[in-house]
């Protein structure tokens, strides 16, 4: 992919042309020295792999519990889910809805949201509301709070270590082996790259349907 992007310095504001990065390279502004864009090594491939690798586990931290509590001879678990289930019937509803929604809702969204716009970009499949989703997704990934999450767990866990015996279920690798996953494929992900190869293949695939239209309105 050759050429050069209009890109705008977010330390100092400094609008410049800028040459495209090879794989494994950045471009930095002229003005500050600051990064201004990279391209990561791997392509579209890796993220897709990482991607595809963190929803399977997501899936499967659903159908395990991730914690459970021993308690004078009483044992209590809980899976993703049941954690808003059981906030809701302790008549906690506004906060049962806003784990739902971090927890489990905007994950799944932008896990499948960005694999769709992935594969789409990928095999130049083009697919429906690729442009869409991937303008949703920048307004999206502030509320992606998986790591916060866990790390909230995990303090929960050492506090309850005195008052009960706590054991890590399955359910809990596999969440934390899905935000794993996930960080790493958005840390190969660079938001320009996948403007532009939209931007590319809008251009080649439009005209090439007009003239297609337009051969078939003349014979």
């Amino acid at each position: 992919m050759d050429g050069s992007v209009l890109f705008a310095c977010q330390r100092c504001d400094a609008l410049q042309r800028v040459p495209v990065p090879r794989q494994g390279e950045a471009a930095y502004c002229t003005c500050c020295g600051s990064r201004l864009l990279r391209r990561p090594k791997g392509g579209l491939d890796r993220p897709i792999a990482l991607m595809t690798g963190a929803l399977i586990l997501f899936a499967v931290s659903n159908l395990f519990s991730l914690v459970s509590l021993r308690v004078s001879g009483m044992e209590m678990e809980t899976t993703l889910l049941g954690t808003s289930v059981a906030l809701w019937h302790h008549q906690s509803k506004l906060v049962a809805a806003v784990v739902f929604v971090v927890s489990f809702l905007v994950p799944v969204i932008v896990m499948t949201s960005t694999l769709y716009v992935l594969v789409s970009l990928r095999f130049r499949l083009l697919l429906p509301f690729t442009r869409r989703l991937l303008a949703f997704l920048s307004h999206l990934h502030p509320w992606e709070m998986g790591d916060v999450f866990i790390v909230s767990m995990l303090v929960a866990m050492v506090k309850l270590i005195g008052m009960a015996r706590v054991i890590v279920d399955d359910g809990f690798y596999a969440l934390s082996g899905a935000v794993v996953l996930a960080l790493a494929a958005q840390s190969g992900i660079e938001t320009w790259l996948l403007w532009r190869l939209l931007d590319r293949e809008t251009a080649t695939t439009v005209p090439a349907m007009n003239r297609q239209v337009s051969g078939e309105t003349v014979s």
